[in-house]
């Protein structure tokens, strides 16, 4: 038996929620027109509204602050894979409004930009919370994402923007912990993440990296973050409490967690965090493969790894895809094409546009006698049910384990004139044979509970069982 290769990225996430399924961030979707919107000129310009309390102006005349309100507004129009009426945004906009606590205008004079007239509450709700502008219109813009649109779409900060964007090139210092969020509201909270962390939608730890800082300060699976340096999460999205707690490697951060409903709290101190993009090695004459996450280059790593697999005299290989949350839907294409010779990997539709996404050349294991097994769980989303669903369907692949995630959109990522950026969903996929797997995510042809501790070893063992 061949040692375990490993290709590690370094240093990557301090808290990483589940990963999107979005396009290149600084590049427009095939098809898309540009992703900076221009609020000024394609909303009406002249609209205002006369209150008692505050003044009102057209988005032509917006200041700084309220700018990007109007832009975040006439993104959604132009991009949002669905139709959301500006009075639903405008009502999402006053909720989000109401939830934000921390009221800091030392100024009773309130310029407020109007996208539209249904926008007129949301300047009175602005009015009334009494928060810096710039505070009141990111709370406005959070509740529209969060009450008008789905959990996979968000704000981003230029904060937390620098973290998406360090997300996706491993280079962050932190504590090594995946977390996500979970609506308890629901059947199966775990299935459901949701936006603004509250009572009702907690931030949990999906899990934490070997011999990292939070596994050495004995952070477990289902632990709820409730506090960062004594400062409350509630109110917050996942990436501004990410951004809490991260920080420089050697610092210390103050984290008061719930588990079993005992409160507790550790000092972490933030490391250089190593996790592998990808393991491989040669079992008996089977090739193992574990793909982690799909990042930037995650694409380049499978080809290399699938290369030196069928060098060192692989004769069949078993794609372990299990926990992967997905990541960027180009690698998604062109990891699937190592397996295929031609036809598609997936089609994205939106209103108004498919998009067909082609299987790529220059494929390792393209030769359709050579077995293919994939491994998944309900932990495998995104990319990873982009790449299973294909290969299922193309017959070139065998599938085992529980029905994945069921991800299905493609979000892309839409700048701001502050630095910031809106993360919107912008087509739904479906497989070449245009099955939508957004509800009930990829079905295994052998359904089969595979644990997470087993070796590489003991997976071939038992992989080899269930398909003789």
């Amino acid at each position: 038996m061949n040692g375990m290769r490993r290709l590690r990225i370094a240093p990557l996430v301090a808290l990483l929620s589940a990963c999107s399924l979005i396009t290149s961030p600084s590049t427009t979707a095939p098809g898309s027109e540009s992703t900076v919107a221009t609020a000024a000129t394609t909303l009406p310009p002249e609209v205002t509204v006369e209150t008692d309390t505050l003044e009102t102006v057209g988005c032509d005349a917006a200041d700084d602050d309220f700018v990007i309100l109007c832009e975040v507004v006439e993104t959604i129009r132009k991009n949002y894979v669905d139709d959301v009426p500006l009075e639903v945004l405008a009502e999402a906009a006053v909720e989000g409004i109401e939830s934000f606590a921390n009221p800091r205008r030392t100024s009773d004079a309130l310029e407020c930009a109007l996208p539209d007239a249904s926008f007129a509450p949301v300047c009175e709700a602005l009015d009334e919370a009494d928060a810096l502008p710039l505070d009141g219109v990111e709370a406005a813009i959070d509740g529209m994402i969060a009450f008008a649109l789905d959990p996979n779409s968000a704000y981003l900060d230029p904060q937390a923007l620098a973290l998406a964007q360090e997300d996706q090139t491993g280079s962050v210092d932190g504590i090594g912990a995946l977390v996500n969020t979970e609506d308890r509201t629901t059947e199966d909270p775990t299935a459901n993440p949701c936006l603004l962390i509250s009572e009702t939608c907690r931030m949990v730890i999906v899990s934490t990296f070997a011999d990292s800082p939070a596994e050495r300060a004995g952070l477990m699976p289902g632990d709820e973050l409730e506090a960062v340096d004594g400062q409350d999460v509630l109110g917050k999205t996942l990436d501004e409490v990410t951004n809490l707690v991260r920080g420089p490697s050697g610092s210390d951060v103050e984290l008061t967690f719930l588990r079993a409903d005992e409160r507790f709290t550790v000092t972490v101190t933030r490391a250089a965090i190593e996790i592998p993009i990808a393991d491989w090695e040669v079992v008996d004459e089977v090739g193992y493969l574990q793909l982690n996450l799909f990042t930037n280059n995650s694409d380049e790593v499978v080809h290399d790894a699938l290369r030196e697999l069928v060098d060192d005299g692989a004769t069949s290989l078993i794609f372990d895809l299990r926990n992967n949350p997905g990541g960027s839907l180009d690698s998604s294409v062109e990891i699937a094409s190592e397996f295929l010779t031609d036809g598609l990997v997936l089609r994205t539709e939106a209103p108004d546009t498919v998009i067909p996404y082609e299987v790529r050349s220059g494929g390792v294991l393209t030769d359709p006698s050579f077995p293919v097994t994939i491994l998944v769980n309900r932990g495998s989303a995104s990319a990873s049910e982009v790449v299973s669903g294909a290969l299922k369907e193309a017959d070139r692949a065998l599938v085992i384990g529980d029905n994945t995630f069921g991800k299905n959109t493609v979000q892309q990522r839409f700048p701001l004139s502050h630095g910031g950026a809106v993360k919107i969903t912008i087509a739904r996929w479906v497989t070449p044979d245009g099955i939508d797997f957004g509800e009930d995510g990829i079905s295994p042809d052998i359904e089969a509970e595979i644990p997470l501790d087993l070796t590489p070893e003991e997976i071939v063992a038992l992989v080899n069982m269930l398909t003789s």
